[in-house]
């Protein structure tokens, strides 16, 4: 048996952490919330296992998505980064793309497409740790 995906789920508002960690969480899936990136980068340091898939929202307070990503790439985390929001500018899009986030989805989201969505993210990190 695998060891079930850690994911960090990033979002200011409770409502929709709360769903997003009830529809991915599960035996498969270790789901943690934070309520912003500067919280998100002190739940990274502070558990002993690295997360596999870090889902952000780009606009929250004190440490946006774009801000919380930069962090993570200087910190060479190697896991997958999924953005949602409803509000990425055209500019917002290229620093991602710069920055090499896994994929970006936009709010609202159906549930449907976050589940299939973290099955391809698993998916191709269970190809990385096969290789």
């Amino acid at each position: 048996m695998t060891a079930p995906l850690k994911i960090l789920v990033v979002e200011d508002e409770k409502a929709v952490g709360h769903m997003i960690a009830m529809v991915l969480g599960g035996p498969a899936s270790k789901v943690t919330r934070a309520a912003n990136g500067w919280e998100a980068l002190m739940r990274i340091g502070a558990t002993a296992q690295p997360f596999d898939v870090i889902i952000t929202d780009h606009r929250m307070p004190r440490m946006n998505g774009l801000q919380l990503v930069r962090r993570l790439r200087e910190q060479k985390f190697g896991g997958k980064i999924l953005v949602l929001s409803a509000h990425l500018s055209d500019d917002d899009i290229s620093a991602y793309e710069e920055l090499n986030v896994d994929m970006m989805m936009s709010k609202p989201f159906d549930f449907d497409d976050l589940q299939q969505a973290m099955a391809v993210l698993n998916k191709d990190a269970s190809a990385l740790a096969e290789a």
